[in-house]
């Protein structure tokens, strides 16, 4: 049987050596197999291609069948690892907290234990004429952290 852990074996000695990461895998009880990677740049179709290569030759289809996709995560995905947020640094996110607070804003620093969101508004301050522009910076500790998705904006 195809085991999730020997799945994710596989993809680091696939991406040993690179600046590659394994983001996310899905394994059905039929066999499809779905790795999702990522790095610290811009993700290729030859990356992808290299890694299903990889597990292509590592795996027995005479043993048993599978079915395969090597992809990167799609724009729409939730953050599924840590190394995903400096590459969104400057980003507009929508952020999520276990306590289902929403907090979205440019996506402004990471570091090891937390994230900071810059919140822009408009609204009406005392003293001054007209409407302003107000800049919050809103932390979340990853712990905190749900869901995390770029938003996208056309």
């Amino acid at each position: 049987m195809i085991t999730a852990q020997r799945i994710t074996e596989l993809v680091s000695e696939a991406t040993a050596g690179t600046d590659l990461y394994l983001v996310h895998l899905k394994l059905t009880p039929d066999n499809k197999i779905i790795v999702y990677i990522d790095n610290s740049t811009r993700i290729t179709i030859n990356d992808c291609a290299n890694v299903s290569r990889y597990l292509e030759e590592k795996l027995d289809r005479n043993v048993e069948d599978f079915e395969l996709t090597v992809s990167s995560p799609g724009l729409d995905e939730p953050f599924k690892h840590i190394l995903q947020y400096p590459k969104r640094l400057g980003n507009q996110v929508a952020v999520i907290t276990k306590e289902g607070q929403k907090v979205v804003g440019k996506l402004n620093s990471v570091n090891e234990h937390s994230i900071n969101i810059e919140q822009k508004r408009t609204e009406k301050v005392e003293g001054k004429k007209g409407r302003q522009t107000v800049i919050n910076n809103v932390n979340v500790l990853f712990e905190q952290i749900k869901e995390t998705k770029l938003v996208l904006s056309f």
